[in-house]
């Protein structure tokens, strides 16, 4: 009894320990669009589409279009991400998706996960907001990986901006 306490013990310490060396992260980027809501939705919502509008992105392959369990994989012209669509609703303009598969060299992240939506900023525009949590891999600085996620959301965002307000004049 006594081993069996002491190893159950130390194992609820290692995953306590460990637990708390993890460090989870968020950012949250986000942008009026002098486009009607409709419009941004329209160029951002596809899942299998994110290389027409994202400068990071070389191209993609998806398995099921904005469907739940859809799986992208996303060229950054060598490494890829693959990500994977959890919740899409056209409704309310927003869509949640997962990292499920990214070289730590690349990005040093796990148990990833984003929201994006567009929504009526109540000026005849829109206000695009893109949300993520991760947890660091490794020994990654938190800084510099809060910067590089915040580097892909704000390209992405800003190649919205300029296509759809360069559209609108």
């Amino acid at each position: 009894m006594s081993k069996t306490f002491s190893l159950v013990s130390a194992l609820a310490l290692t995953l306590m320990f460990s637990t708390a060396q993890a460090v989870s992260q968020s950012v949250t980027e986000t942008a009026t669009i002098a486009a009607s809501p409709a419009d941004v939705w329209e160029t951002a919502k596809n899942f299998n589409d994110i290389a027409s509008w994202h400068p990071a992105i070389v191209s993609q392959t998806t398995t099921n279009g904005n469907q739940p369990g859809s799986v992208r994989v996303a060229d950054l012209g060598g490494p890829t991400i693959t990500e994977e669509l959890i919740r899409f609703n056209e409704k309310h303009k927003n869509f949640t998706y997962k990292i499920n598969k990214v070289n730590p060299a690349i990005l040093p992240v796990k148990n990833y996960i984003a929201w994006f939506s567009v929504q009526d900023n109540g000026q005849g525009g829109s206000t695009i907001t893109w949300i993520g949590h991760f947890d660091l891999v490794g020994d990654a600085k938190a800084a510099d990986v809060e910067k590089g996620v915040r580097g892909i959301y704000r390209a992405g965002i800003d190649s919205l901006k300029a296509t759809l307000e360069a559209n609108t004049q």
